[in-house]
């Protein structure tokens, strides 16, 4: 009993390990908090991404503009302000006649814009989109309408007949800003609907060819903030990145990788270890020692040894040098193989193993959750490596998900952000499921590296 008791007063007061437990749990918050906002910005329309928030929900939530277009609430986009007066109104017309949506916004007609090239697929498309009589058309200072003779004068310079659906002359004005005061003035915004696929644009909504979209003319004091959770930005980023084909080639150099590092290393750090020959200590702080040698220094002669060996441009120089070991993994199993019951080698001899045969039989059974530790390091350092591929793939069809998610990050001198947060949660999941997954097995390696018998 007085035993029990005397155990029981070592053990700290529950307010200490309150305390403690209070401190852990805020630092887990503070650590996964880069992660969440990871998240969340994944789910998020471009234009929120870098706005400056304005509560703590617009950290985590995006926000985007709703409003009634022919009764119906529709999520819009503000593509741009209007300003008409009543000396220079514009209308809102439907044509009776079909015309290209390229002769709208366009200096000149689809006989020219067919064939010029620096138009791209997506943008002939668009401009070659019939407008047909069930579609509204603005009439403003580019396209005219006179209501008088019912003609709509395109920009390009065709004339085409066309029905009045509302002439807008000005904004309706606000409440006053305070009581007695005047009225404020409105402003005027032509609004397009916003859709999921806008998200995989370099600026979300940018409708402007796009006249079969609902759209109106919509006063700013009837448009509503909603929040706006987009999970189409998965597939738009994951299909931008080539993620299926990344992952297949991030997988494969994982897998080599990982053979490639426990077997060489188990192998090695078993004849440091267990063997007696000459030199083994100097041969093992020799090995130890190139730990020291700084990448930077090596990059280069390895890279021309490679280049020699015409290995550039392929997979090779990112896995082959992992089957002649590596210098931290041996020293880590070794030092776990030193703990290890000598006498469980000594038997194995006695009854005729060899000592590959005492490897695999006795050490390997025995030493698995620094094998497995070994191996979740090299997962997680190939799956994440970066300058390895830059410095040895060429084509896009090689790339990992790390070079890919760089290359996406960097094309055409933008980044559309809530795609490149999709894509590394994406990149990055895999990780935290294969931590969780082996983190017994790998504290389990990590505490039990180093202490001998």
């Amino acid at each position: 009993m007085q035993l029990m008791a005397g155990e029981n007063e070592k053990r700290p007061s529950w307010y200490l390990r309150g305390i403690v437990h209070a401190i852990l749990a805020t630092g887990a918050i503070f650590f996964l908090l880069p992660l969440v906002w990871m998240a969340a910005t994944s789910l998020k329309p471009l234009s929120e991404t870098m706005k400056y928030p304005e509560s703590v929900s617009d950290v985590f939530f995006g926000k985007g503009d709703e409003a009634d277009i022919d009764g119906t609430a529709y999520p819009v986009v503000r593509e741009r302000d209007i300003r008409p007066t009543p000396e220079t109104p514009f209308h809102v017309v439907r044509p009776k006649e079909p015309f290209s949506a390229g002769e709208l916004w366009l200096t000149f007609g689809p006989e020219i814009w067919k064939k010029a090239d620096v138009f791209s697929n997506q943008e002939k498309t668009r401009m070659n989109t019939e407008v047909g009589p069930a579609m509204k058309v603005l009439a403003d200072d580019k396209n005219r309408f006179d209501p008088k003779t019912g003609i709509l004068t395109l920009r390009s310079g065709r004339k085409v007949p066309a029905d009045l659906v509302r002439e807008v002359t000005s904004a309706p004005p606000r409440p006053p800003a305070t009581e007695g005061g005047p009225p404020v003035p409105d402003t005027l915004w032509l609004v397009r609907e916003w859709r999921p696929e806008d998200t995989d644009t370099k600026e979300v909504g940018s409708t402007g060819g796009e006249v079969t979209r609902a759209w109106d003319v919509v006063p700013d004091s009837q448009i509503r903030r909603r929040i706006r959770i987009i999970p189409q930005n998965y597939q738009y980023a994951l299909a931008r990145v080539n993620f299926s084909r990344c992952l297949l080639n991030t997988l494969f150099l994982c897998v080599m990788c990982v053979g490639g590092a426990v077997c060489s290393s188990v192998v090695v750090a078993y004849g440091f270890a267990f063997l007696d020959f000459r030199g083994r200590g100097f041969l093992f702080g020799l090995t130890v020692a190139t730990m020291m040698i700084p990448f930077a220094v090596t990059m280069i002669p390895v890279f021309l040894l490679y280049r020699e060996l015409g290995w550039t441009g392929t997979f090779k120089p990112l896995w082959v040098a992992t089957w002649f070991g590596s210098a931290f993994f041996i020293f880590l199993l070794r030092q776990f193989f030193l703990g290890l019951p000598k006498d469980l080698l000594d038997a194995a001899r006695i009854d005729g193993c060899t000592e590959l045969e005492i490897l695999w039989h006795v050490v390997v059974p025995l030493s698995r959750p620094a094998i497995a530790m070994v191996a979740l390091f090299t997962f997680l350092g190939t799956w994440k490596d970066f300058m390895g591929p830059l410095i040895y793939l060429r084509h896009q069809s090689q790339f990992t998900l790390s070079l890919s998610l760089q290359a996406f990050h960097s094309e055409h001198g933008g980044t559309p952000w809530h795609l490149l947060m999709a894509a590394s949660t994406v990149f990055s999941l895999p990780l935290i499921i294969l931590f969780f997954a082996a983190m017994k097995t790998f504290i389990r390696g990590i505490a039990m590296t180093g202490i001998k018998g």
